[in-house]
């Protein structure tokens, strides 16, 4: 009966954590899809105090994002591909967001010194075609190759 005690305990403790930083994704996507670009972008970088040592950076980030529908189209939605966490101290989360053109990545990778999440570095790109393509010539190669 312990035993269940103590891992219910664990099994909430690790959902609370990740629940954290999952809210402030929740929240950047929330502004986002308001078209709260800005303010969206403000928003996940405010969870790190040190961030505003690198405010040439983040402005570059926002510009970016302000014009990326300009280069991609409208925003027609996201969906989670997955999440990797080291130690419990460092957690890498990807999306991929879905434009009238092409898809977009968008990555969050948060770390916890202490006791809090906090944002350690948020980037996208368009490289997700090229990175599918080459796993999956592996895969099939691989499957080829166990033949």
């Amino acid at each position: 009966m312990k035993l269940k005690i103590l891992i219910s305990t664990i099994l909430f403790l690790v959902s609370f954590e990740s629940f954290a930083y999952q809210k402030e994704i929740d929240k950047f996507f929330k502004l986002y899809e308001e078209g709260r670009i800005v303010e969206a972008v403000d928003s996940i970088y405010s969870t790190n105090k040190w961030m505003s040592n690198k405010s040439d950076e983040i402005q570059n980030v926002k510009t970016q994002m302000q014009n990326l529908q300009t280069l991609v189209g409208e925003y027609h939605g996201k969906v989670k591909l997955g999440e990797e966490s080291l130690e419990d101290r460092l957690t890498y989360i990807s999306y991929l967001t879905m434009f009238e053109r092409q898809p977009v990545r968008l990555e969050f990778v948060f770390y916890r010194p202490k006791d809090k999440w906090i944002i350690y570095s948020y980037s996208f790109d368009d490289n997700i075609d090229e990175e599918l393509i080459d796993f999956s010539r592996k895969k099939i190669v691989g499957r080829m190759e166990g033949s």
